[in-house]
């Protein structure tokens, strides 16, 4: 993996087909907001216009779900063209970036790293009933160990009800020989933290840092390697620091690591499509995004890989 830096900016606004793009990005977004209008006026008319019927047609109740239904494709078919104008820019950029990091990009239909190791342990074992990942940048580093970074967002059914258990960025490493336990740090449960992810674990109360011992519980099969990973007061300050910005799980076991960041808004984004923003603007938002992902990555891999 390459760190990137400021002038690799400039030089991906002058590669040739990010410039064709941006060329193209912005009579694309018009068209896209144009259509996406249209597109909403006309759909809530015909929604309006078949509630108005069923309701004096005596079927009141089939009036609010038919302009409930309508109003949603409607709205479906407004956005399509605007994510499509999204993509169209957003793709190209993140691939390009990649190949300056010395990272393959994928948008999405990949298999996602480490997390089949650590999923049940961190999420608990009752499956999801959606699962969404995208925006995979996935490599190697110099000693040839994998790692990688993606965004995932994993739901799960309660009754009638679907909720998220967990949505952001996933930053896996294939570890250094040496290991033979398996250890999580998971969000603090209050009443809950009696559960253990495995029976096989113990519960592991990290001594002399208070701050930490409130915000995450540890679990471990070998309570000793759970406490040399933590020994580092600069590694819990930084896990922390990310629980500042959401929920935190981290996974460490004998060949892969995974550390799940949630909450904040969506990364590697060009920014709304709705609204004008120059092109450059929009490449500087993902340029951004990745830059602080990889940097976090590499904090991440010096540390657990």
């Amino acid at each position: 993996m390459i760190e990137l830096v400021s002038g690799d900016l400039e030089a991906l606004c002058a590669e040739p087909a990010i410039v064709e793009r941006l060329a193209a990005m912005e009579g694309e977004r018009q068209a896209a907001v144009r259509q996406f209008i249209l597109s909403t006026a006309a759909g809530l008319a015909a929604a309006a216009a078949a509630a108005v019927f069923l309701y004096k047609s005596g079927w009141e109740t089939g009036a609010f779900f038919a302009f409930v239904i309508v109003a949603v494709l409607a709205g479906i078919a407004a956005f399509l063209p605007l994510n499509a104008a999204r993509e169209g820019i957003k793709h190209p950029v993140l691939e390009a970036l990649g190949r300056r990091a010395g990272l393959d990009y994928f948008p999405g239909d990949f298999e996602p790293p480490a997390l089949a190791s650590a999923c049940d342990l961190l999420f608990g074992r009752m499956g999801f009933s959606s699962e969404t990942y995208s925006d995979l940048f996935n490599g190697k580093d110099e000693a040839g160990h994998g790692l990688a970074v993606y965004e995932a967002c994993l739901q799960r059914r309660a009754g009638r009800s679907t909720y998220v258990v967990f949505s952001g960025q996933i930053y896996a490493v294939q570890r250094r020989p040496g290991a033979v336990g398996e250890t999580v740090i998971v969000p603090d449960r209050n009443l809950l933290n009696f559960w253990k992810p495995a029976s096989e674990m113990e519960r592991v109360p990290i001594e002399g840092d208070p701050d930490f011992d409130d915000r995450f519980e540890v679990y471990s099969t070998h309570p000793m390697e759970a406490r040399e990973l933590l020994f580092d007061s600069a590694f819990r300050a930084r896990l922390l620091a990310l629980r500042e910005e959401g929920k935190v799980w981290l996974y460490a076991g004998p060949e892969e690591a995974l550390v799940a960041v949630g909450g904040g808004e969506d990364r590697f984004e060009p920014g709304s499509m709705l609204r004008y923003r120059p092109g450059e603007d929009r490449v500087k938002l993902m340029f951004d995004d990745v830059c602080a992902s990889l940097a976090l990555l590499g904090e991440l891999k010096a540390k657990l890989g």
